[in-house]
């Protein structure tokens, strides 16, 4: 099977006609329901030293999807098609991120990715968590656009209060299944937003929880919709420019993480004294969360069943608990994105994570998301004696990281 497309530009011009259409309908109000606006999926793998070297090699991050992978010749674009059909255009990033960009419609693709990165343990999303949503509103969006208008969504959804997790996975991670949590969207000009927002953060500590950012479009009517797992929905007339957005949040996620592994990864090694005697070092840091106030026990012992003991919810890690009394546990676990290990100690007033050398990154920025989403939305992250915000602050303002 060969593609009707023969060329980068050409594959560009249509997903620009495409968004163009689709943003002339939602301004008159006659976008169809099953009509798909254009979706990128940022996607994560973690190279190998060959990788790192050569490339992304697709024939290794893909194995076990599914995927029928169509090369556009003279490209490094690829149609993919899957069970039911054409899903979209697959773009290698870097040696750690691809792209999917779809125009089918959102239920269908939604579930189609969701269910190819759980099936996978090479593949995860790009984790979005709220302090970057600050970064890109505070340092980007208020200065530049102050006029113009966005869309931000909040929430958090106190899921370990529960006795167990139901197992239901929404098909549309747009759209979540009722139950209890603190939700809300807001939309208003940028520099209205910085006026309340504060106040409501603190006032309302589940609003600190950002879901989505609509960022606009710069010049263009419109802008496009990010949200916490890695997916940009395009709203603005331009495919180019949206792709463009994306790929400097792809930078940004990248340093990130390339820090986060540098302050992170414990590692034993050897030393030579200046007299010739041998010892050894250990370097790394672990990520600490603090809850305060504390996890409630019912909260901390189900987070900790849930997650460990049953292998379920949206942290995709597994292990054994040790239990070191009531309010205590050690676990040595396994990260189920690469099968690497990790280890835990966690307490309803902290959690200590460790990731030995080769465990990927993007595993705390899993961690963070849905800790904060999941289980309480007033922890603080720290990696070594640095606050992760300052952190991803930091990697977009390029200051030395």
């Amino acid at each position: 099977m060969s593609s009707p497309f023969s060329s980068k530009e050409q594959v560009f011009d249509f997903l620009d006609d495409y968004a163009y259409q689709r943003k002339e309908e939602i301004d008159r109000r006659q976008l169809g329901r099953d009509q798909g606006l254009i979706k990128s999926y940022l996607l994560e793998t973690m190279p190998g030293n060959h990788e790192e070297r050569m490339g992304m090699d697709l024939s290794v991050v893909l194995r076990g999807t599914g995927w029928q992978l169509i090369p556009i010749e003279g490209t490094a674009l690829y149609q993919v098609h899957d069970d039911e059909g054409e899903l979209g255009f697959l773009e290698p990033l870097s040696s750690r991120h691809l792209a999917l960009h779809s125009i089918s419609e959102t239920r269908r693709a939604d579930k189609a990715i969701r269910n190819t990165v759980l099936t996978t343990s090479q593949l995860d999303f790009a984790w979005l968590s709220s302090s970057y949503f600050q970064v890109l509103w505070q340092h980007l969006i208020l200065p530049q656009m102050p006029k113009r208008f966005v869309k931000l969504r909040f929430e958090h959804e106190a899921r370990f209060e529960a006795d167990s997790w139901d197992g239901r996975e929404e098909e549309s991670l747009e759209e979540p299944m009722e139950r209890r949590a603190s939700s809300l969207t807001i939309t208003e000009r940028s520099r209205n937003v910085a006026q309340f927002l504060p106040d409501l953060q603190k006032v309302h500590p589940p609003f600190r929880v950002i879901k989505m950012l609509r960022i606009p479009a710069p010049e263009l009517r419109g802008g496009y919709d990010l949200w916490s797992w890695g997916k940009m929905t395009y709203r603005a007339p331009s495919f180019r420019d949206g792709r463009a957005q994306m790929l400097s949040i792809a930078r940004l996620y990248e340093r990130t993480t390339r820090v986060i592994e540098q302050h992170l990864w414990f590692q034993v090694k050897r030393t030579t004294g200046e007299e010739g005697s041998e010892g050894v070092t250990l370097k790394g840091a672990p990520v600490t969360f603090t809850f305060a106030p504390p996890l409630s026990i019912t909260a901390f012992r189900n987070f900790i069943t849930t997650t460990f003991e049953r292998g379920q919810g949206p942290l995709r890690l597994w292990g054994n608990p040790i239990w070191l009394g009531d309010n205590k546990a050690h676990i040595y676990g396994m990260d189920l994105h690469l099968w690497r290990r990790i280890y835990l100690e966690i307490t309803p007033r902290h959690m200590h994570v460790i990731l030995p050398r080769g465990t990927c990154g993007n595993t705390v920025h899993r961690l963070v998301v849905n800790v904060l989403r999941y289980l309480t939305p007033t922890a603080q992250i720290f990696i070594g004696e640095t606050a992760y915000e300052r952190l991803v602050e930091d990697a977009l303002l390029d200051k030395g990281v």
